[in-house]
């Protein structure tokens, strides 16, 4: 296993853990981080709050971090891209950067 591959790994299950406690936090009611620009797309806060959950727990899931075989897929790489990119629209904003970044990673 090459470091790049290391790292991806490693930022993935960072942006994971992150993206599950801005989608808890969502949900809770608590506002996310200020820094990121974001949308809300006229949802409400519990379900994008359940969204960033769903699409954290997917990612972790496809990286290998943790097993659930409902939620595991094929391809691994895109799927995580994807589900980076999705964290990002969907309240986990930081956590979907980092997933995103170690996406990218992986394929290299």
């Amino acid at each position: 296993m090459s470091d790049l591959h290391k790292i991806g790994d490693l930022l993935i299950l960072i942006g994971g853990i992150i993206g599950l406690i801005e989608g808890i936090l969502t949900v809770l009611g608590i506002a996310g981080l200020p820094f990121l620009p974001g949308w809300d797309f006229g949802l409400d806060g519990l379900i994008m709050g359940i969204l960033g959950i769903l699409f954290s727990l997917i990612a972790l899931v496809n990286s290998g971090a943790i097993k659930i075989s409902a939620l595991n897929f094929g391809n691994k790489w895109l799927i995580v891209l994807v589900m980076g990119i999705l964290m990002y629209l969907f309240t986990a904003r930081l956590g979907g950067v980092l997933v995103i970044i170690g996406a990218i990673l992986l394929l290299l």
